[in-house]
């Protein structure tokens, strides 16, 4: 995962309830936000890595819907996606001008990598809103 901005996460959900139990920061630019930056599962290391962004691998459950929420400079993404069973994914938060997220499951063996779908994902309950 690269961004520019936050991205936090709320996994077994396809909606958005920071209460949910593993609702956290995954990354943050700026210190004191996320405790997970730069944490590597030993993926292959990425050369179009964007200039200023912070990067962390993390292992999420397969076959369970994951929402997560992308804040920068008035820019606030929200997208779902279910992760397939023994693939690896590359999340790039980053958006320069934009306020863009795009997503690829990884190369495995001999199939190519392809892009991957994201859903948009809303706050659980309404009254979040407020």
């Amino acid at each position: 995962m690269f961004s520019d901005g936050m991205v936090r996460a709320i996994p077994k959900s396809a909606c958005i309830d920071y209460r949910l139990p593993g609702a956290g920061v995954l990354v943050a630019p700026r210190k004191g936000y996320a405790d997970r930056n730069n944490e590597s599962l030993g993926m292959p290391p990425n050369d179009a890595q964007p200039p200023g962004t912070v990067s962390s691998e993390f292992k999420i459950p397969a076959g369970e819907p994951m929402a997560f929420v992308y804040n920068r400079d008035g820019c606030y993404n929200t997208f779902t996606f279910v992760p397939k069973p023994g693939a690896d994914y590359e999340l790039n938060a980053s958006g320069s001008s934009y306020c863009t997220v795009v997503a690829r499951q990884l190369p495995q063996g001999s199939e190519p990598g392809k892009p991957v779908l994201l859903g948009e994902s809303k706050m659980c309950r309404w009254a979040d809103n407020y």
